[in-house]
């Protein structure tokens, strides 16, 4: 049985039914409250197209419930549904009152067939009738005509409904019922929206007309289905990669698996949200793949481990990220993985700090030395359930972050760990889970990617002489020419841009010296603040700043875990915030390959913005060229590569058990 599954039940079986919470009940009684006036208003609706959209809405909810469960596992939680664009629909053509009425039928009639439980199908079904009744009215406020839809006149009132029930039932569906972060989850979102407005359009001429998107609406299904299915079977083999690295040695057996459940106790009791627990139990199920590079042998030596073996056991804890971070629906937990043999003080095996580690790495950090030190391993025996976590309260604030700690050591022992934490500490661990955030294009982007400003002029002029509409028609195509105009303009600045790269290229054969004429060819057109020239290990598990010009660079620390999780992503530039390297702006580093393809090196800026398009084409355009003019010379002393790390003895006092627990194996 799958971890999520099996952890999942015994969590269950061990909490009483909970009482519904009075969000819970306020949303159930105004949705009841809903339901019965809709009774008394559907009297005016036609009944042809009524009876069809609820007809539609029961066969959509019954073909997608066998699939609605929420998932254990921390995949595509971006989902389209259907029965979302159906009431949508319903509630252009019928309003606000019978739109909820169907969409409280279909949730009903499904949920009564699959036997779900009495009072999560009451509220579901309260929740659906209160979206739809309030997208229905946010839709004539706006200017919408019930039982008409024209393009572009109703487009305000369209986009008012969509945006009134998507958020409602974000809010009543997501926050209040599962507990989980607001996320309107705009892609899928809008897909449903667009759908609901072409069965509306349809369903307007003639009800029968939505038939023909039946076959589009299976499919797109069953393309969702299969992707999930991928997801899935791809996790399975992971879990199956874990327990081979689990059973490589009789002292880590299951060990991977018991992590997993320290992770899942103590993120329940303290009721994060439901997302945040799937993905923090399954960084503790894979955080060890990276052993599965370890020689057997150091696994189980008695003795201590010499400095080249401890430089290869120190290096799994990154090649478990390397390996999660080719898989988009893992990736999110290879930091956490990374870091999960780091300590608040600094002290780990990457030197990462406690203010720079994520919440989740703590999570791991404390369950992975909670296991640790309670079984035995053929270099030490396991302490008791008692001594080991005293060792934990006693490393509080030291190895251990002090609020995981008290939080892990309470649930351990059988309290809730929300009576022991101060509500300062509660605040930092729940509010630890990333918000929802949107960003919208600005003009900035507009001027850097004018093909899209011609595209959309376009479309827009094309869509101006559908409409017959003469001014939609001329601003769309001044925005064509003015999209192509900058873009041409962007074409040539790169075109000098990269002459000026391949000058500085050519100016020395020091590839230090290299370096520096890059980056004062590029400080001309893109002002950035700190630039370095890092060559890569062999292993490529991490590496060294050769050379580096301007200030306030990142930690080589940060830098080399960044470059590790995303060095085999495939992509030409490789882009992240500057938090994520504890520095502000944003950080770019571009891979440098020899003329047989190896990486032997990143050329990295750290600046407050992304280079301008004209920068990124010229750079782009000169990733071999780069490769090779900074590439270590065959027979040269180049760097490259971080020094073995100090053994044990020179890192802690044996004699302190859980210093000792850096040497689990």
């Amino acid at each position: 049985m799958p971890v999520g599954r099996l952890i999942g039940r015994v969590a269950a079986a061990d909490k009483p039914p909970m009482r519904p919470s009075r969000s819970s009940l306020a949303t159930i009684v105004l949705g009841l409250g809903v339901l019965a006036f809709s009774v008394l208003k559907v009297v005016d609706v036609p009944r042809t197209a009524f009876m069809l959209f609820l007809a539609a809405a029961i066969l959509v909810e019954l073909f997608e419930d066998a699939d609605r469960e929420r998932s254990r596992e921390p995949i595509q939680s971006d989902r389209f549904r259907l029965a979302c664009a159906v009431q949508i629909g319903a509630v252009v053509v019928l309003g606000p009152w019978a739109g909820a009425l169907v969409a409280a039928a279909g949730v009903a009639a499904s949920g009564l067939f699959h036997g779900r439980a009495a009072r999560a199908l009451v509220y579901d079904a309260s929740a659906y009738a209160i979206a739809a009744c309030v997208g229905g009215l946010a839709f004539r406020v706006a200017g919408g005509d019930v039982g008409n839809l024209r393009l572009l006149d109703d487009l305000i009132a369209l986009v008012a409904l969509a945006l009134a029930y998507l958020t409602v039932r974000a809010v009543l569906l997501d926050v209040v019922r599962a507990r989980e972060n607001f996320d309107p989850r705009l892609v899928s979102s809008a897909g449903e929206a667009g759908l609901g407005a072409a069965v509306a359009l349809l369903a307007i001429g003639h009800p029968w007309n939505v038939v023909v998107l039946v076959p589009l609406a299976i499919a797109l299904h069953q393309s969702q289905l299969r992707l999930r299915s991928l997801q899935r079977e791809t996790l399975r083999a992971l879990e199956t990669f874990a327990n081979i690295v689990d059973e490589r040695d009789p002292s880590t057996y299951r060990h991977s698996l018991r992590v997993a459940g320290y992770v899942d106790g103590l993120a329940r009791a303290l009721r994060l949200p439901f997302s945040d627990i799937d993905r923090l139990r399954w960084a503790g199920r894979l955080h060890d793949l990276g052993k599965v590079a370890v020689d057997a042998s150091l696994l189980s030596k008695r003795g201590r481990l010499d400095g080249a073996e401890w430089a290869a056991m120190r290096r799994h804890p990154r090649l478990s990220a390397r390996l999660l971070q080719r898989f988009e629906f893992v990736a999110p937990q290879a930091r956490a993985v990374e870091l999960h043999h780091e300590r608040v003080d600094g002290a780990g095996y990457y030197g990462v700090a406690g203010d720079e580690l994520p919440l989740a790495s703590h999570f791991l950090i404390v369950a992975d030395s909670f296991d640790a030190m309670t079984t035995d391993r053929p270099y030490r025996e396991g302490l008791s359930h008692d001594a080991a976590l005293t060792e934990i309260e006693r490393n509080a604030g030291t190895q251990f972050h002090p609020a995981v700690a008290k939080a892990f050591v309470a649930v351990q022992r059988g309290v809730d760990p929300t009576t022991v934490l101060s509500p300062e500490e509660l605040g930092e661990i729940r509010g630890a889970s990333a918000p929802y955030r949107i960003r919208l294009a600005g003009l900035g982007d507009l001027k850097e990617r004018p093909e899209l400003l011609a595209l959309g002029g376009v479309v827009l002029a094309l869509a101006g002489l559908g409409f017959h509409q003469t001014w939609l028609a001329v601003a769309g195509g001044a925005a064509a020419l003015t999209g192509l105009a900058l873009r041409a303009i962007v074409q040539v600045r790169a075109v000098r841009a990269a002459t000026a790269l391949h000058r500085a290229l050519g100016a020395s054969d020091d590839r230090t010296e290299v370096f520096r004429s890059v980056g004062t060819a590029m400080s001309a057109a893109w002002h950035h603040t700190w630039a370095g020239l890092v060559a890569w290990d062999e292993d490529g598990l991490g590496g060294s700043v050769d050379a580096a010009t301007g200030r306030d660079g990142p930690a080589p620390a940060a830098l080399m875990s960044w470059l590790v999780r995303e060095a085999e992503s495939g992509r030409e530039a490789i882009v992240a915030a500057g938090e994520e390297l504890g520095v502000e702006g944003i950080a770019v580093a571009l891979p440098l390959r020899r003329d047989n393809s190896a990486l032997i090196g990143f050329l990295a800026f750290l600046a407050p913005n992304l280079p301008p398009r004209h920068v990124e084409l010229a750079l782009l355009e000169s990733l071999d060229e780069l490769g090779l003019a900074l590439a270590v010379k065959p027979g040269l002393d180049g760097g490259g590569g971080s020094p073995d790390p100090e053994p044990l003895e020179a890192l802690a006092d044996p004699s302190d058990l859980a210093l000792v627990r850096l040497d689990e194996r």
